[in-house]
């Protein structure tokens, strides 16, 4: 049973269940055991943020942003270790997607983020003398950060935009792995820790759990101890958290799914129909169908152009290479 990082520390989960990743690839389950934490790891992960938060207080931006800067060092160095994990977890490929693309994208946005803690930009002060009014942006606790299954590196929930974001603006993070790539979300938050050890940062400034009963995951989400959340997933969860956070008055940003409609007016298909066809083609299976900006609906007016443009869409998605779904669920 691998255990969750809380405090600082590698520990043991407090948990009654447990569960394992599939390699969508083979379809078999990978022989690895996750715990589905109970309340007692999420409480204790909420005390040593709220005290890590404290304790950022007085931490230089300098400091912090070497913190940052150093971990995006870490993954590079194992990056093959990373990838490889990677691919075994979400069938996405090594090359090009994962350690041409997606990896370079997460170390890219932890850079400009330590870039963004260094300089204070984010913090956007205003002086308006007119009317007297001075405001500035600053940090406002821990931060649960739930990652998506399609994108295990540069959206992941310890090493992705929300995470690095949150960090950034001096705010501990809890991550919740993603159930479909743990292993990936674990080699990632050891070396947020190295990192972290290193650059001295307090215990605490990165903590990760795997899973969690719905039931708690809300009572984390209602808990005053935590700031924010940010969420990238399923509709369904989602909505619950936000209900929660919004009838708590708490911060929350969500990328949820959609149907992403798209309109194609009879002048478009008249003109260029033959080319839109394969690149229409090509967003709706980029990734296998399974980005989150994937067209899933297509609006089109009646007509005879209209029909030849279907016919061309048709084939050229019979035309396409077989791709392989992220769980069994999608």
């Amino acid at each position: 049973m691998h255990p969750v990082l809380i405090a600082g520390q590698w520990r043991d989960a407090s948990h009654s269940d447990s569960f394992t990743a599939t390699n969508p690839t083979t379809g078999k389950e990978i022989q690895e055991a996750y715990p589905v934490s109970d309340w007692s790891d999420i409480d204790a992960a909420l005390a040593v943020a709220s005290d890590a938060f404290i304790n950022m207080r007085s931490i230089s931006s300098s400091q912090l942003a070497d913190f940052i800067e150093k971990y995006a060092e870490r993954i590079e160095s194992r990056s093959t270790a990373i990838c490889e994990l990677a691919n075994q977890e979400t069938g996405l490929p090594v090359s090009p997607r994962l350690a041409d693309v997606e990896l370079p994208r997460t170390t890219n946005q932890l850079r400009l983020a330590a870039k963004a803690t260094r300089t204070g930009s984010w913090r956007k002060p205003t002086i308006d003398s007119a009317t007297g009014i001075r405001s500035v942006y600053s940090a406002i606790g821990p931060v649960a950060v739930f990652g998506p299954n399609n994108f295990p590196l540069a959206f992941g929930s310890a090493s992705g935009g929300d995470f690095a974001a949150a960090l950034a603006a001096g705010n501990p993070v809890i991550a919740k792995a993603n159930s479909s790539h743990p292993g990936t979300t674990r080699l990632l938050a050891e070396e947020a820790q190295r990192a972290a050890a290193e650059t001295n940062m307090p215990a605490g400034i990165v903590q990760m759990i795997y899973r969690t009963s719905h039931s708690d995951g809300e009572k984390m989400m209602a808990d005053s101890r935590l700031a924010a959340v940010g969420y990238t997933g399923s509709r369904n969860a989602g909505l619950k958290l936000k209900k929660v956070a919004d009838e708590r008055g708490k911060p929350i940003y969500l990328e949820l799914s959609s149907i992403n409609p798209v309109f194609i007016l009879p002048g478009a298909v008249a003109e260029r129909g033959e080319k839109i066809a394969p690149e229409l083609c090509g967003s709706c299976l980029l990734g296998t169908g399974q980005f989150c900006t994937s067209p899933g609906l297509i609006v089109l007016f009646e007509n005879g152009k209209t029909e030849e443009f279907i016919q061309t869409y048709v084939e050229n998605v019979k035309a396409a290479a077989n791709g392989i779904l992220l769980s069994d669920s999608v």
